[in-house]
């Protein structure tokens, strides 16, 4: 029988021109596809400027050879920062190749752009300003509010640099410098912007949010910060936890920072936010174990939990993650046949093999987005439940009539839309030609309240009802999104029995993930059954 750890991540082979080993790529994911820049090959110590492409549905490496119209590719570097900004990599400093000095070596700081609709390179025209970044590697980077922050890392003598320099990426301008009197770079620490997104929660990973612990108000013109997360002293590890802006203000939440567990020391970690929470991974260290652990912490209470993997990592060498939005999955690279402890020491990382952790089967997931205003949906419900509007009948399983309007149906829901195709029946009249419905009733085999709640999600597009937000209406509503393939009803009814699942709740939420499709919930639920019956066996243990 397969564990649970094992249905929760799965490992995979990766395919064709798979990367070599490399030592201070970067790895990011932008749609479907992971980019993996530059490095330095771990064979022969040669840095490169090679750029390889993943299909994550696919599962097949390519190694891209730019178009004939694309600038050149940035030369070749390792321990740069690669930011994620619309559909374009964000390329910045390094380590790279000089001839000017004795070792050979120097640290950058160029800008290059990679356009993923074109595939071509771009450098664009930056001029030298008093807010320009001195040249560094194994910094941080992060993108906010249309604005590139550079963060600490290191000169070539290794020496930390106590700078923040803030990008504006629309005029190409470096517009602000401020000290930034902390240590801090790609061995200890992340740096990672918040998802942009109006979700139905309305939580914003803002400062606000962790002031008021758990405030779901959102408003708009509220700046997006980065989260800036730092570990040190791996002994005694000490963790810290920053919010820092587009206008380089800095606000300080380490003290609000909880959770039963708390993260150890991670080395060479990655941060990514999603839904409500950070994703934190990296490589753990410790006499007695070696292994590649993940934490999430929840932005509306700042606690943390660990996202567990079973002993999937305890063996092979995984030394590199990084967030696959799409499909709320946190992906490690590595090789099951190495060593983590080797390959660490050497800061090599492997791209042979892929492990996929589904984050959704913890409660971390992509939230649904909010499609239109509130007073639309209010506008939404009124017109259900105006009458004077409606050219149809829905007949109920109880044998109760709700009418509606035939044409808000056949938009929103295409079941609908095709059975009207053969309910209308054509007329001419002397100037025009007059669709006529032959029938204005349908039967829907569904208690009144099912249907209800069916219809007022059709006419607002969300759930927002107290009709609605009951356990076995919103169990019934994610059964329909499956039968009539309800793309956004299916979204929101498993986000909202995500919101739900206690132990009482578990078993039908279970029943309906698994009739559903839904895996993730499906699991999520198991889980808290499983807890739930130790919790009972343990209380009469104690009698």
């Amino acid at each position: 029988m397969q564990s649970i750890s094992g249905i929760i991540t799965q490992i995979h082979a990766t395919l064709e021109e798979v990367p070599p080993a490399l030592v201070g790529a970067s790895v990011n994911v932008i749609g479907n596809k992971a980019y993996v820049f530059a490095g330095r090959l771990a064979t022969s110590r040669k840095m490169t400027n090679y750029l390889y492409i993943l299909d994550l549905h696919t599962l097949v490496w390519t190694r891209h050879i730019p178009p004939p119209d694309s600038e050149k590719p940035p030369m070749a570097r390792y321990f740069h920062s690669a930011s994620v900004y619309k559909n374009q990599l964000v390329i910045f400093g390094g380590m790279g190749y000089s001839r000017l000095s004795n070792d050979g070596l120097c640290v950058l700081d160029d800008i290059s752009i990679l356009d993923v609709d074109t595939m071509c390179w771009k450098t664009p025209t930056i001029q030298p300003s008093l807010y320009s970044p001195q040249s560094r590697y194994a910094h941080l980077a992060s993108i906010a509010e249309d604005k590139l922050i550079v963060i600490g890392g290191q000169d070539l003598d290794n020496n930390y640099l106590d700078e923040m320099n803030v990008l504006n990426l629309k005029n190409w301008e470096w517009e602000q410098v401020k000290t930034f009197e902390k240590h801090v770079g790609a061995y200890r620490s992340i740096a990672t912007d918040a998802i942009n997104s109006n979700n139905l929660n309305g939580l914003s990973h803002r400062t606000s949010t962790v002031r008021q612990f758990g405030s779901n108000i959102q408003t708009p013109d509220e700046p997006n910060p980065v989260y800036l997360y730092t570990n040190y002293n791996f002994a005694d590890v000490k963790r810290e936890l920053q919010l820092i802006y587009s206008s380089a203000q800095i606000e300080d939440c380490s003290s609000l920072m909880n959770g039963s567990v708390m993260p150890p020391g991670l080395r060479f970690p990655t941060g990514h936010t999603l839904g409500n929470h950070l994703i934190l991974a990296g490589t753990y260290l410790s006499p007695q174990s070696q292994s590649y652990t993940i934490w999430s912490l929840d932005l509306a209470k700042l606690t943390w939990s660990r996202i567990e993997t079973g002993t999937v990592f305890n063996s092979g060498s995984w030394n590199r993650g990084v967030l696959f939005e799409n499909d709320n999955k946190f992906l490690v690279f590595g090789n099951t046949n190495r060593s983590l402890l080797d390959d660490y020491n050497h800061r090599q990382v492997n791209f042979d093999h892929i492990a996929m952790v589904d984050l959704e089967a913890f409660g971390v997931y992509s939230l649904p987005k909010l499609t239109c205003s509130s007073l639309a949906q209010e506008m939404g419900l009124r017109l259900l439940n105006e009458p004077a509007v409606s050219d149809f009948h829905i007949i109920t399983q109880d044998n109760l009539s709700i009418p509606v309007n035939s044409a808000v149906l056949s938009q929103r829901w295409p079941y609908f839309a095709n059975l009207m195709k053969d309910n209308h029946a054509e007329e001419e009249d002397d100037k025009s030609e007059v669709i006529l419905i032959k029938s204005h009733y349908m039967s829907f085999p569904y208690p009144h309240t099912v249907v209800i709640a069916l219809l007022q999600f059709i006419y607002t597009d969300n759930l927002l009802t107290a009709q609605q937000y009951q356990p076995h209406i919103l169990s019934q509503l994610l059964l329909l999104s499956d039968m009539y393939d309800i793309p956004r009803l299916r979204e929101l009814s498993t986000h909202a029995l995500h919101q739900m699942l206690n132990m009482s709740t578990a078993p039908l939420i279970f029943e309906t993930a698994a009739l559903s499709h839904q895996t993730s919930l499906q699991i999520r639920a198991l889980k808290m059954m499983i807890a739930a019956k130790k919790m009972i066996q343990q209380q009469q243990n104690l009698q």
